[in-house]
């Protein structure tokens, strides 16, 4: 095994050697321009290739989390600065390598968890700030933006590097590129940030919780979006965070904010059933909240009529969903019973 590990770490020695390479060639080639830069891609691609195979059977074969030499591998590649030169060169490579890159970058971060460096692949990434940025600078590059995601999307599996994530900003960043022009670019975006806010939900609803203000100011901005699949995906995500027993905290905040209610009442007069629907999803939490603050009681027994004859219009697609039947009656059940809010002491005040 010790052959099998110098050989590896050799391996790695040569790669990051190669990848330093490349990297200087971005201030001088463009990626496929010249002879030079294709057969370093060549070289690169033979390379990535054998230490990618190295470390996914290792990965199958690790029985010990103090395994020496996986750890003793991944510290090479954290000392060397190799996360960073394959992030840093992928627009240098030509499409076969930029696989690869990718391959090699999630395999690496598959080490992390069965010998427990996690935390340290976590570490180096946030005393690298040019990994997370470059990454999202390459997702909005068409010709980046797969591999960028895959590789993004592979750090979102790991609680620690999730959570660096959020602390970089990478949440707004990708509500920002979610609104891309570009349909695959704003997809891919989609992908990354539904992994990063579901995939460890219990970190992702304390990141919200502290910066409720912030997430939601800048998440709203996909619900007013006048696009459907935005927009529908949006309502989606917020459902899947709002509706699950780890956001709870974050939810009985969100349904406090009676500018947060208008939002989902103009959802309403989308002309799509299927948008009215996902909607009313996060609507109805809204209205059968017992305690409610004032102005959102005030805004909800204002319109209850109109929105008694919306839910009605909803009974023939709840004979087809079960849950939506029982959703849709206890909402109109509350909706009834709703009653004008009392009057503060200070408003009866002469």
């Amino acid at each position: 095994m010790a052959q099998v590990c110098q050989e590896h770490l050799t391996a790695i020695s040569e790669l990051h050697r190669d990848l330093a390479g490349v990297a200087g060639l971005l201030a001088h080639t463009a990626p496929g321009v010249s002879d030079h830069n294709n057969g370093m891609s060549e070289k690169i691609r033979h390379c990535l290739t054998a230490v990618d195979g190295y470390l996914r059977v290792q990965v199958g074969e690790i029985t010990d989390p103090a395994c020496c030499e996986e750890r003793q591998a991944l510290v090479e590649v954290l000392g060397s600065g190799m996360l960073a030169a394959l992030v840093g060169c992928l627009g240098a490579l030509d499409f076969e390598a930029q696989k690869d890159a990718a391959r090699l970058f999630s395999a690496l971060l598959r080490l992390g968890a069965p010998i427990g460096m996690d935390a340290q692949i976590a570490a180096y990434v946030e005393c690298n700030p040019e990994v997370v940025e470059t990454l999202l600078e390459g997702l909005a590059m068409p010709d980046l933006a797969l591999h960028c995601s895959q590789m993004l999307i592979s750090c979102t599996k790991s609680a620690e590097l999730a959570a660096a994530l959020l602390r970089e900003g990478a949440a707004s960043k990708l509500i920002e590129l979610v609104q891309h022009q570009n349909f695959d670019i704003a997809s891919e975006a989609y992908s990354v940030l539904r992994g990063l806010l579901l995939s460890h939900k219990a970190s992702t609803a304390k990141f919200v919780e502290a910066n409720f203000d912030d997430f939601f100011g800048s998440f709203h901005t996909l619900l007013v979006l006048p696009r459907y699949v935005t927009q529908r995906q949006a309502l989606k995500l917020l459902g899947m965070m709002l509706l699950d027993r780890s956001f709870k905290e974050v939810m009985f905040q969100y349904v406090k904010n009676e500018r947060f209610l208008q939002i989902h009442m103009n959802l309403f007069r989308h002309n799509s059933k299927a948008m009215q629907i996902a909607a009313f999803h996060i609507f109805k939490v809204f209205a059968v909240m017992p305690q409610k603050p004032r102005r959102v009681q005030q805004i909800l027994f204002r319109n209850k009529d109109k929105l008694l004859c919306l839910l009605d219009s909803f009974q023939s697609l709840g004979e087809q969903d079960a849950g939506l039947a029982n959703d849709l009656q206890m909402t109109v059940r509350s909706l009834t019973q709703l009653e004008a809010p009392t009057r503060s002491p200070s408003a009866c005040t002469p």
